[in-house]
């Protein structure tokens, strides 16, 4: 009913603010959660009049499970609709449910467990990913156990062997067991290092997703250059696309890193921590220069690229960039059958493009920011007519073979 539909701008900046108070973080607040009720709020200016109710959450989230996210962003979405159902029930304190801890399995070598998690905490890593290792490493033992070793001194080969080869998680039983005997050789459980013992894994590489010179345009041209969101999103786009630049570093961007006078974009990458300089492209430098005079919300911020004020800004995520990348491709109507989404989509078509232009591996190593050629490979879709190129001569039939083959032919029709 209409009477029961609320203004879902105001709903979600309440909703934000309780956050806060129930101690959530800013980051948490401000990067990821925001980023969805900002495309939320637009979803609802456009199709319900600015107002929520549930079964306008529910069509967008028709509209979310369309665009084929990760698991893992598509629950983010989901938990925050969910929230913002609560919130307009009158439960403005929701949270997920936290679901019982399962208990790690047990063996004779709890302690050794005990130990080897308060060690894999104070590696850094988060809570989920410790109780998963640990989980697989106790399940282990638990095997071992019930194979008469009660000695981690005793692990033989062919268990480990066994067990890997028992396992539905062969990659994640290489990496986590791995780390493990180095744990166990190191602090001296055992006198010599058996993580080689752990087979290899093959692991499939995928192709990767490459879109058409023609197909890139047709995603930018699609963009509403009109609204202070499209030039933000233009200009996005038009750097992954043009300069292969990481997700991770467009919202890293800053101000300071764009160099007018040199004609260039000086960062230090995320992912590697290596320098790297790309050129400020004509068209990259005019739609900068349009999305920061005419878009770019006020802040103190010096992040180039800015959320949308409701009512402050922030950084962007690179959830952010992928949702805006994802969503301009999937709007632009190109075919996505099969084909990846994001920003990474558009890094590894850069390096088709240069491939097909004649540019050397070091060549796009350099241009992508990679420390190998090799790793640059990966990014690159050989076509077709490249690997005609590689094909060698079939070798001429020797006279005297082919004698033979014939006259055998006759002798046994």
């Amino acid at each position: 009913m209409l009477e029961e539909r609320k203004k879902c701008a105001e709903l979600i900046d309440k909703v934000l603010s309780v956050m806060l108070i129930d101690n959530y973080s800013h980051k948490s607040v401000d990067h990821n959660i925001r980023y969805v009720y900002c495309a939320l709020v637009k979803f609802c200016d456009d199709h319900f009049e600015g107002k929520y109710f549930v079964e306008a959450g529910e069509t967008f989230m028709k509209m979310i499970y369309e665009r084929k996210m990760s698991k893992e962003h598509t629950s983010f979405y989901k938990n925050s609709v969910e929230r913002l159902n609560h919130a307009f029930a009158g439960d403005f304190h929701w949270r997920p449910a936290n679901h019982k801890k399962k208990p790690y399995a047990s063996s004779c070598f709890d302690e050794i467990i005990v130990g080897y998690e308060n060690y894999t905490v104070q590696t850094g890593k988060t809570e989920t990913n410790v109780r998963h290792h640990i989980h697989l490493v106790a399940r282990f033992l638990e095997y071992i156990e019930s194979n008469g070793i009660t000695n981690i001194a005793s692990i033989t080969a062919d268990v480990v062997y066994n067990y890997f080869i028992a396992t539905g998680d062969k990659d994640g039983f290489r990496k986590i067991i791995k780390a493990f005997f180095r744990y166990v050789y190191k602090y001296d459980f055992i006198s010599h290092d058996i993580s080689c013992w752990v087979p290899t894994v093959s692991r499939h590489k995928p192709v990767p997703t490459v879109y058409t010179v023609d197909e890139i345009n047709k995603i930018l041209n699609t963009i509403d250059r009109n609204t202070d969101i499209g030039k933000r999103n233009y200009c996005i786009i038009l750097m992954s696309a043009r300069l292969g630049m990481r997700a991770c570093d467009i919202v890293g961007l800053s101000l300071d890193n764009i160099n007018h006078t040199g004609g260039v974009i000086q960062l230090l990458q995320k992912k590697t921590g290596v320098p790297i300089e790309f050129p400020l492209l004509q068209e990259i430098s005019v739609a900068l220069d349009d999305y920061i005079d005419n878009a770019r919300p006020d802040s103190n911020l010096r992040n180039v690229f800015l959320t949308v004020p409701r009512p402050d800004t922030s950084d962007l995520s690179t959830q952010g960039v992928y949702a805006i990348v994802s969503g301009a491709i999937v709007k632009s109507g190109v075919n996505t059958h099969s084909r990846r989404l994001g920003s990474h989509a558009l890094r590894s078509s850069l390096a088709s493009q240069l491939l097909d232009e004649g540019r050397t591996y070091p060549e796009i190593q350099q241009v992508l920011g990679h420390s190998s050629p090799e790793v640059a490979k990966h990014y690159i879709r050989v076509k077709v007519d490249h690997l005609r190129e590689c094909a060698l001569e079939v070798p001429a039939f020797p006279h005297e073979m082919a004698a033979t083959f014939l006259e055998r032919q006759v002798l046994c029709p």
